[in-house]
Formats: structure tokens, sequence, C-alpha cells
């Protein structure tokens, strides 16, 4: 069955065809969370939230084919909206510690030895939500511009700043045109 008839049967209200829709994107949006919380548990939390937000507001939405755009760009709120509350926990004890270890001689080598995951932990939300959108649900730049509420400009200047930053921190071959 496609997208669209499954939305329209899920707008009224058939739990059947909003289960099949969820189980078309399950496994990219628990990713998708997971990336950004670097959690098991919290992922599992926001990915919840997120099935329970949609199921709620699924006759919001009001193209059928972008359920995918549209379940995403809930999941992606819900995940910032979580690191903000976790950041508030952040303790000052932490903040110096960082600060010391950057500090240190040893950063360059630190940085180097990053892998990806590590690297992608060091972006604001903001472009590790533009990465992700981009690269892991390989949505278009236009794509990402209206979930991010966006212009498509700003949308490529953080792409290119996000791979400028992660160049030099990434072994060659993870990132791409």
């Amino acid at each position: 069955m496609d997208i669209a008839k499954l939305v329209k049967n899920a707008k009224k209200g058939d739990d059947e065809a909003f289960e099949e829709l969820i189980g078309s994107v399950r496994e990219k949006l628990y990713r998708t969370a997971y990336a950004y919380v670097r959690n098991e548990q919290d992922a599992l939390d926001i990915y919840q939230e997120t099935i329970y937000k949609a199921y709620l507001s699924i006759k919001t939405l009001k193209k059928p084919e972008s359920f995918s755009s549209w379940i995403t760009k809930i999941l992606v709120f819900k995940a910032i909206d979580f690191i903000r509350k976790e950041s508030r926990h952040f303790t000052t004890d932490s903040e110096e510690f960082f600060t010391e270890l950057i500090a240190s001689e040893n950063v360059d080598y630190i940085i180097n030895s990053m892998d990806l995951s590590e690297a992608f932990k060091c972006l604001n939300p903001t472009v590790k939500t533009i990465i992700l959108l981009r690269y892991y649900h390989d949505l278009s730049i236009k794509e990402i511009a209206a979930i991010m509420n966006y212009p498509e400009g700003t949308v490529k200047s953080h792409l290119s700043r996000a791979r400028n930053e992660l160049r030099p921190i990434l072994k060659e071959g993870y990132l791409y045109e």
C-alpha cells in the first residue's frame, strides 16, 4: 500500500494504517534519535514521544506524501528539546574538565583520533539536524529548509561550515559531496 493511502486511512482513525506507516520509518527514526543522544534508553523515549505526538496530530498532516519528513521533523524537535533539558544538568565540574581538556597540549591528538560519532557529538543541534537530514535521510536542501523553517541558503551555509569543521577531524572518506 502506498504512503498517501496509508496516511489517508490513518487520518480516518485506522490504527493498522498508522502502524504500517510507522513501520516504514521505524529504524531511521530510532537511529536519528540515537545519533542525537547516544543513549539507547533516551533514544527510545524520544522515539516513543515522537510516535505519540504523530498519532495525536496525524490529522494536521497536509501532504500525505511527506509523511516521512513530517515525522522526522517531530523527532528532531523532540530530540533537541531533550538535549536542552539535559544540558541544564551539565555540572560546573564537567565544564571545567572540558575547558582543561581543550587547553591541554594533547588537544590535536584528541581531535585527530576522533571517529565519526565522536566528531558528530561536537556539532551544535541545528547543524547535527541538517547533517542527519541531508546524509542519513537523504533529503534535498529544499526539503531540509522546509523542515527547519530556514532559507535554503542558510541550510547550504550550515552544511558547508559543518563539512569544513569536520574535515580536519575525520579521516578521508567519511564526508562526500
